[in-house]
C-alpha cells in the first residue's frame, strides 16, 4: 500500500494545468510574505539611516557637563562609545551697523561664529555634512558654514588662513558671562557684548551644511568646527558627550543611573517634556535621540513601542491568514477536484491514513518546487523596485537600499512552509473521509446533493428568468463550494482594504509641510513690505505665484460646547479663562494670502465654499482647526481643537488693542490644511484665513510683512534669488528664505512614497485578482459534466453562459457584503493598534471598500471566460467521458 503514495508524482505530472496553479498560489504566498519582509527590513534600514543623517547617530546626549566628569562617562560599562565636544569660544566676523539696528530694531550687535572641537567620534555621530572640502583633522583646520560666507569682511574660501578673535559673550550692562543654552547657543539679547581672550589662526578646509533639523540657521550665530582628539579633558571646561550604549535596553534608567554615579552638585532632576524627551538639570541638559531610538522599539515612551509592535504583529498575522486561505482553497479545490479517484483507492484498500499522507505528501513536492521560486521572486521583484526607485532619482528613497536578509528569507521560508502544511490538513481530512461508494457516483463533492431540497426563488425568476434561478439553486444546493468559492473573493478584498488604510495610516506623519519656494520678511520699524517689492516679485518671469501674507494675533470667544473635549483633556491649559459659558483665548491668529490664496484654498476645503464678494460683506472667514499633538507620553494625535461648522459666528478682537471693541466674524468654510501646508498645524494656533478686506475691518491693520513665492520648476530661479539678494541691502530690514531645494525634495518624497506604497498595494492586488481568479474558474470547470447535462436536456450556450455570470455577480455580491465588513473592522482594529503612537481619526474606508467590491466583480466575471471558452469548445459526448 506504500506504493500507492506514488501516485502523487503521476497525478501532479500528469495534472499539469492544475499543479501549476497550486504551485502559482503558493509561490505567489512565499512572494508575498519575502517581499513584507524585505521591504520591512530594508525601509527601516533607510530611515535608521536617514534618521541617523537629520538626528544623529548617538542614543543619549549630555550637554553641559564639567570636564571632570567626562571620563566616567567615557568609561561606564553600559557605554559602548562616545562623541565629544568641547566649547572653542564665539568669534566676532561683523558688527552690526547702526543701519542695520535702525532698519532691524530686533538685530543682535553682532554675528558670530560658534566654534566648537570635534574629536572623531563626535563627527561620525552627529553626521556633519559637507557642502564642499573635508572635514578637519587637526587643531589648526576648520569647517565654516555656507551661511556664514557672506557676512566676512572678506569671503574666505577653500584654503585660506583666517585669524579668529576667541572669547565669550557677556552680558553687556552687567558684564556677566552668557549662560549655556546648548550645542547650537541660539538666541541673542540687544543688551549683549563680547569680551575676547585669544587668538587663533585656522586653514579653512571645508564649507558645511545647515541641516535642516539645527538650531544654526540663525542669522546671527554660525557654526564653525575644528578638530579636538579631547585626550587632555579641561577641567575648567564644559564638554557636550554623545553617547551610544552597548544596549538600547532601558536606556532611561541607564542614563540616569550615569548621572547618579557623578555625584555632581546642583543636580536638580525634572521630567520628561518633549518628543526627545529631555531631562533638564541645574546647568545640565540630558536628551534621549527618540527620533532613532524608536525605529528599534526602544524609545523612551513605552506606550510608543508597545503599539507600534502589536500592530505590526497583528498586519503580520493578518498577511499569513490570508496567504493560508489562498493555500487553503487551492488545496481544497484539488482534492474536491479528486474526490472519485480517493474514492476508488478507498475501494481497493487506502487506508484514510495513507490518503492523508498522500495528500500531505503532495504538498511537500509542491512546496519544495514553490517555495525557493517563492523566495527567488520575492527578491527579484524587490530589487526591480528598488532599482526603478533609484532609477527616478526620487527624493527620501531614491538611495533606499536592498537588503537581503537570510533570516528574512529563512522565516518567509519556513512560514510559507508551516502555512502550505496548514492549508493541507484540512482538505487532507476531507479527502480521507470520502465514502468509497459515494465517491464513485459523485462529482466535486462528498456527498450527492438533492437539488429538490433546495427552495427556488420566485424573485430571482422573475427578475433574471430561469438562468437566475439555476444559478440561485446551483450556489445554495452546495454550501461547501459556494463558502469555499466566496471566502476567497472575501479575503482578497480583506487584504487590499486593510493596506490601502495602512498605506493612508503610515503615509500621513510622513508628509511634508513645505508649499513654497521662497519668503520674503521685513522686520523694520515699520513692518510693512513696500508694495513696489510684491509687483517687482510677481513680474519676474520664473515666479509662477506669489501671496502677500497678512497676520494678525487675535483674542476670541468661544462658546464651550464648540471646544473639542478630547482636544480640552489633553490640552486645558490652552482655555484657562472661562466667562460663563464661554472661553476667552489669544492663541488666534486672522490671517488672508490674499485673493489669489483663497482661489488656491478652493482644493482644500472640507466644507463651505469660497465667495470674496460674501466674505468681505459678512465678515467671513475660513477655519483651520485641525492640529496634530504630541503628548507627553510621545503619542502623536491629529485631531479638531474646536467644533465650528459653517455658518458659526465668533467674536474676536485684535490683540494689538485693548480698547477695542469685540467684532463677528462668520465662518464660512472649513479647512484641515493651510494654503501653503501639506500638513498638520502643529501649533496650538487656530487659524482664520479671509481676504485683506477682511483683515483691515477687523483689526484696521491693511499690512503685511511676508511673502510668499512659488517658483517655476521648468525655468533658471536665478532673477529671483538675484532680486531677493539685492533686498537687505537697500534695507537691512529684509531677509529671506530658501526652500527651493527643500520643497524639491518634499515633492519628490511624496511622489516616491506613492510609488512605494502603490507599487505594494498593486503587489496585494494582483495576488488578490489571480487568488480570485484561480478559485471561481477552477470552481466552473469542476462542473463541466453538470453544465454538459444541461446542454443535454435543452439549455443553449447562451442560457449556460448568462447562469454562470449570473452566479459571478451572486458571488461577487455575497463576498462585497463580508469582505467590505471585515475589511472595515479588521482596518479600524489596525488603526486602534496604532494609537498608542498615531492617534488619526479612524473614518469608514469608503473608496477603498467601493474599489475593492469593484474589483471583485469585475474579477469574478473575467475568471468565467476561460471555464466558459472551455464549455464552448466542449461537446456533451466529450464532458460526459472527461473525469473534470
Amino acid at each position: 500500500m506504500n506504493r500507492y503514495t506514488s501516485l502523487t508524482q503521476k497525478y501532479l505530472l500528469g495534472q499539469k494545468k492544475r499543479s501549476i496553479l497550486t504551485i502559482v498560489g503558493i509561490i505567489l504566498s512565499v512572494t508575498l510574505l519575502t517581499a513584507i519582509g524585505t521591504i520591512g527590513l530594508s525601509f527601516r534600514d533607510k530611515v535608521v539611516r536617514q534618521t541617523v543623517l537629520e538626528y544623529g547617530g548617538y542614543h543619549v546626549s549630555f550637554n553641559g557637563l564639567p570636564g571632570e566628569a567626562i571620563s566616567r562617562v567615557v568609561n561606564n560599562a553600559s557605554v559602548e562609545s562616545a562623541g565629544i565636544i568641547s566649547r572653542e569660544g564665539y568669534s566676532v566676523i561683523s558688527k552690526t551697523s547702526e543701519k542695520e539696528k535702525k532698519e532691524n530694531p530686533f538685530a543682535a550687535p553682532y554675528r558670530y561664529l560658534n566654534l566648537k572641537g570635534y574629536d572623531t567620534d563626535a563627527m561620525d555621530k552627529l553626521q556633519v555634512q559637507l557642502d564642499s572640502g573635508r572635514l578637519p583633522k587637526n587643531s589648526h583646520e576648520v569647517i565654516l558654514s555656507t551661511w556664514s560666507l557672506d557676512r566676512f569682511v572678506t569671503k574666505p574660501k577653500l584654503g585660506d588662513s583666517i585669524t579668529l578673535s576667541l572669547g565669550e559673550r557677556t552680558v553687556a550692562s552687567t558684564g556677566e558671562i552668557k549662560p549655556i543654552n546648548g550645542l547650537g547657543d541660539f538666541g541673542w539679547d540687544l543688551d549683549e557684548g563680547f569680551r575676547p581672550q585669544k587668538e587663533r589662526e585656522f586653514t579653512v578646509v571645508g564649507f558645511m551644511k545647515t541641516g535642516s533639523n539645527a538650531s544654526w540657521s540663525s542669522n546671527f550665530i554660525f557654526p564653525a568646527i575644528t578638530y579636538e582628539d579631547n585626550v587632555k579633558i579641561d577641567a575648567d571646561k564644559n564638554y557636550f558627550i554623545y553617547v551610544k550604549m552597548k544596549s538600547m535596553n532601558q536606556i532611561q534608567a541607564k542614563a540616569e543611573a550615569i548621572i547618579s554615579s557623578l555625584k555632581l552638585d546642583q543636580v536638580d532632576q525634572g521630567s520628561a517634556v518633549a518628543l526627545d524627551k529631555e531631562i533638564q538639570y541645574k546647568n545640565i541638559r540630558v536628551e534621549y535621540n527618540n527620533e532613532l531610538l524608536k525605529l528599534y522599539g526602544k524609545s523612551t515612551y513605552e506606550g510608543v513601542n508597545h503599539s507600534l509592535l502589536y500592530a505590526f504583529a497583528a498586519i503580520i498575522i493578518i498577511i499569513m491568514g490570508c496567504t493560508s486561505a489562498v493555500i487553503y482553497n487551492t488545496f481544497h479545490i484539488s482534492v474536491l477536484e479528486r474526490t472519485s479517484q480517493f474514492g476508488m483507492l478507498r475501494c481497493i484498500g487506502a487506508t484514510p491514513s495513507q490518503i492523508r499522507k498522500l495528500v500531505l505528501k503532495e504538498a511537500t513536492i509542491l512546496s519544495l518546487i514553490a517555495i525557493p521560486i517563492g523566495l527567488l521572486t520575492g527578491t527579484v521583484f524587490m530589487k526591480l523596485l528598488f532599482y526603478n526607485i533609484s532609477f527616478l532619482a526620487l527624493g527620501f528613497l531614491n538611495d533606499m537600499q536592498m537588503v537581503i536578509s537570510l533570516p528574512i528569507l529563512i522565516i518567509a521560508g519556513v512560514l510559507g512552509l508551516l502555512t502550505v502544511y496548514l492549508s493541507a490538513i484540512g482538505p487532507a481530512r476531507l479527502a480521507a473521509k470520502v465514502s468509497p461508494l459515494e465517491a464513485i457516483h459523485s462529482s466535486g463533492r462528498t456527498k450527492v446533493e438533492d437539488i429538490s431540497s433546495v427552495r427556488k426563488s420566485k424573485l430571482l425568476g422573475k427578475l433574471l428568468g430561469i438562468e437566475g434561478q439555476f444559478a440561485s439553486r446551483n450556489i445554495r444546493r452546495n454550501k461547501k463550494r459556494f463558502r469555499i468559492t466566496a471566502f476567497s473573493i472575501v479575503v482578497s478584498m480583506i487584504l487590499f482594504i486593510v493596506f490601502s488604510g495602512l498605506a493612508g495610516l503610515l503615509g500621513q506623519p510622513s508628509e511634508s509641510g513645505i508649499d513654497y519656494s521662497y519668503s520674503v520678511m521685513y522686520e523694520g520699524p515699520s513692518k510693512r513690505i513696500d508694495d513696489s517689492v510684491y509687483s517687482d516679485i510677481v513680474k519676474l518671469d520664473a515666479v509662477e505665484q506669489a501671496y502677500r501674507f497678512y497676520s494678525n494675533q487675535m483674542m476670541a470667544i468661544y462658546p464651550k460646547e464648540k471646544v473639542n473635549p478630547k482636544y480640552y483633556e489633553i490640552s486645558p491649559g490652552m482655555y484657562p479663562v472661562a466667562i460663563g459659558e464661554e472661553y476667552r483665548t489669544s492663541n488666534n491668529f486672522i490671517e488672508s494670502f490674499g485673493n489669489n490664496g483663497l482661489d488656491a484654498l478652493k482644493s482644500k476645503l472640507t466644507a463651505g465654499t469660497v465667495n470674496i464678494e460674501k466674505m468681505n460683506k459678512e465678515n467671513g472667514v475660513i477655519i483651520n482647526q485641525k492640529l496634530r499633538v504630541v503628548t507627553d507620553d510621545g503619542k502623536q494625535i491629529v485631531t479638531d481643537q474646536t467644533q465650528f461648522k459653517v455658518g458659526d459666528h465668533i467674536k474676536v478682537r485684535s490683540m494689538d488693542s485693548e480698547n477695542q471693541e469685540y467684532k463677528t466674524v462668520t465662518v464660512t468654510g472649513i479647512v484641515d490644511q493651510g494654503l501653503l501646508s501639506s500638513n498638520y498645524n502643529e501649533s496650538a494656533i487656530l487659524e482664520f484665513i479671509t481676504t485683506p478686506e477682511v483683515v483691515e475691518k477687523v483689526t484696521g491693520n491693511d499690512t503685511y510683512s511676508r511673502i510668499f513665492i512659488l517658483a517655476k520648476t521648468d525655468v533658471s530661479n536665478k532673477p529671483i534669488t538675484d532680486y531677493l539678494k539685492s533686498l537687505p541691502q537697500k534695507d537691512a530690514g529684509y531677509s529671506y528664505t530658501d526652500k527651493v531645494e527643500q520643497l524639491a525634495q518634499a515633492k519628490n518624497d511624496a511622489t516616491t512614497a506613492k510609488i512605494f506604497i502603490y507599487g505594494f498595494i498593486g503587489v496585494i492586488v494582483l495576488i488578490a485578482f489571480l487568488n480570485i481568479l484561480n478559485t471561481v474558474s477552477t470552481n466552473l470547470i469542476l462542473r463541466t459534466k453538470e453544465f454538459a447535462v444541461l446542454k443535454a436536456i435543452g439549455m443553449t450556450q447562451h442560457n449556460i453562459g448568462k447562469m454562470i455570470l449570473l452566479e459571478g455577480v451572486i458571488y461577487g455580491l455575497y463576498a462585497a457584503v463580508y469582505g467590505s465588513i471585515l475589511g472595515a473592522v479588521l482596518s479600524y482594529g489596525i488603526h486602534h493598534l496604532f494609537k498608542g503612537a498615531v492617534d488619526v481619526g479612524w473614518v469608514i474606508p469608503w473608496s477603498s471598500i467601493v474599489l475593492a467590491c469593484a474589483g471583485a466583480m469585475a474579477t469574478t466575471l473575467v475568471a468565467t471566460a476561460w471555464p466558459m471558452y472551455r464549455l464552448n469548445q466542449t461537446s456533451i459526448v466529450e464532458a460526459f467521458r472527461k473525469e473534470t
